[in-house]
């Protein structure tokens, strides 16, 4: 029974170890995934801005 009670031990960390490394790599997807929305929010500002300073100095 010794051998048994082992090997769903072993089989337990390695599902925890499964477990955190997914939840390691989805964290760094999600990190990802802000990063590239910051920086297509920051990009769109910029460029509105640019829009909004050429059109209040161009004259119709």
């Amino acid at each position: 029974m010794d051998r048994q009670d082992s090997g769903a031990v072993g089989r337990a960390e390695t599902k925890a170890a499964r477990e955190a490394e997914r939840s390691e790599a989805a964290a760094a997807v999600w990190a990802e995934l802000e990063r590239e929305r910051r920086e297509v929010d920051d990009r769109t500002a910029r460029l509105r801005a640019l829009r909004l300073a050429r059109d209040a100095t161009r004259v119709d």
